[in-house]
């Protein structure tokens, strides 16, 4: 656009001294500067394509701008979002540490009372075992005395029936003994010989006594 002004200012020079005879024709002159225009205007047409194209490329990037914009908005949005729900699930972790603190201190305490209701229940287990070790040995002692008794009880029913098989013996024999020392005329046996076998008997039913006495 300057070297047009330029050309348009050396124009109306031209037409202006236009009345002096020693100058060259006007076509001489206008040639070079329509030439030189022409090549001004091819120089514009350029220029005006670079405009265009960098209006073009201007626009494109605000549009990417404008995209990245809102993608950062977007991103910052959901950066919040996520922000807020991080600080919400923190605030929740830490109610729930703050709970389970709690609940670990109930638990803790818990724990030792059992501990020591363990200990007490444990030495309380070992007293018992002891009963039970000193009941089992005098309940052993006892099934030996039971047992102890129940021969004896037998031994006595066996001297008993000795007993009695004895005074049997005894008067059948003696019944025996009388009726062969009697004779016709009625008499009985000698009052010694009865006398020794009836003392003999009499001991042998001593002992049976005694060992009764003793059962």
């Amino acid at each position: 656009m300057a070297a047009q002004f330029a050309a348009e200012a050396n124009l109306r020079r031209v037409h202006a001294a236009h009345k002096d005879d020693n100058m060259p024709p006007i076509e001489a002159i206008l040639a070079p500067l329509e030439a030189e225009l022409k090549l001004v205007r091819q120089e514009i047409a350029k220029l005006q394509d670079d405009n265009k194209a960098l209006d073009w490329l201007t626009k494109l990037k605000e549009a990417a701008l404008l995209e990245v914009e809102r993608t950062v908005h977007v991103a910052l949005t959901i950066k919040a979002s996520m922000v807020d729900d991080l600080q919400n699930k923190n605030q929740k972790l830490i109610i729930q540490i703050y709970i389970w603190q709690e609940e670990y201190k109930i638990l803790d305490r818990i724990h030792r009372q059992k501990v020591a209701e363990v200990g007490r229940l444990s030495q309380t287990v070992h007293e018992l075992e002891e009963a039970v070790l000193a009941g089992g040995t005098a309940a052993n002692a006892l099934r030996d005395h039971q047992r102890k008794v129940q021969e004896m009880n037998e031994e006595r029913k066996t001297l008993d029936r000795e007993l009695a098989r004895a005074k049997v013996t005894a008067n059948r024999v003696a019944t025996v003994v009388a009726n062969e020392w009697k004779d016709s005329n009625d008499k009985v046996m000698p009052l010694k010989q009865w006398l020794e076998e009836r003392r003999f008997l009499q001991g042998e039913m001593q002992q049976l006594r005694d060992k009764l006495a003793i059962i």
